[in-house]
């Protein structure tokens, strides 16, 4: 791989730059290249030509040691993973002990995004389901309905929209008397500033930090391996709020939390995360909409 640095600029009317072993001349009015000479691709390049001042680039040359030393590395070495960024398996502080029992079922956190909702309104209250939104939410409480698996657990935001969403999944998807729990710290917000910055421009940092320490409140709440004494496999439904959704799923993958934005999370979508006995954790689907008609697949 090349490189090209700018050299300088020349302004006498004649100059010469040595290129390593190669050699370019310049006079005015023309350019004499020794491109032909340079070895391995060095070169000169004159710009301006005809008039008193001119530029001088070259290309550095590729060092032939290390490429002989690349082209004889054993087709069999494997990756040097200790140059990779390392996922810590005790991110939850739950990794059992030499002796300990281990566990070994599976818990799979459901996050839910509300149905499309009224995102002109000035206070919660006034920021309901749409018809869209509603039509949106019976059509994912079926889809939940036809699961392999019962909820062990169903948590909301307590934001108006997810509540309604809620409502609804209860009323056609959940079992009857499905029992519900309410996390104010799964409300919307700004957990963390994204990169690239979004049409809003950099948050208050006063902003992110108290967002980032409730959000943060509910993610220790909701992620987690299972305990050794759990035998079965868990399913958590959490219904709640894109931002919330795209930030915890970057930090159980332990992906810079920064990039949330870079994520888009549908109404009314499923995002389903797997977390191992191991610590280990799986992203199984993000903002999935498979059951929805194209005509009702939103975002805002």
């Amino acid at each position: 791989e090349m490189s090209w640095r700018r050299v300088g600029i020349l302004t006498n009317n004649f100059a010469s730059a040595a290129l390593r072993s190669g050699r370019a001349t310049f006079k005015r009015g023309k350019a004499l290249s020794a491109w032909q000479k340079a070895p391995l691709g060095l070169g000169a390049v004159a710009t301006g030509v005809g008039v008193s001042t001119w530029a001088v680039a070259y290309c550095d040359a590729p060092n032939v040691g290390q490429a002989s030393a690349a082209a004889e590395v054993d087709d069999n070495a494997l990756v040097d993973i200790n140059n990779l960024q390392q996922f810590d398996r005790n991110w939850d502080g739950r990794q059992p002990l030499e002796g300990d029992k281990k566990p070994t079922a599976v818990r799979h956190i459901v996050l839910i995004r509300h149905g499309h909702y009224n995102d002109k309104a000035k206070t919660d209250t006034e920021a309901i389901l749409t018809l869209k939104g509603r039509q949106q939410s019976r059509i994912l409480a079926k889809t939940l309905a036809s699961m392999p698996w019962t909820p062990s657990r169903v948590v909301v935001s307590d934001m108006t929209r997810a509540q309604e969403t809620l409502d609804i999944i209860l009323k056609d998807g959940l079992p009857k008397g499905t029992s519900t729990e309410v996390i104010k710290d799964l409300r919307e917000g700004r957990p963390c500033q994204p990169t690239p910055p979004s049409k809003s421009g950099v948050y208050k940092q006063k902003e992110v930090d108290r967002t980032k320490e409730r959000v943060d409140s509910a993610f220790r709440a909701l992620f987690y391996r299972a305990d050794h004494a759990q035998t079965e496999h868990s399913y958590d439904v959490v219904v709640c709020h894109a931002n919330v959704i795209r930030y915890m799923v970057c930090k159980v993958l332990q992906l810079p939390t920064e990039a949330w934005l870079r994520m888009g999370v549908p109404h009314a979508s499923l995002t389903i995360i797997a977390i191992y006995p191991s610590g280990s954790v799986s992203l199984r689907c993000l903002g999935n909409t498979h059951n929805l008609p194209p005509d009702l697949i939103t975002y805002s």
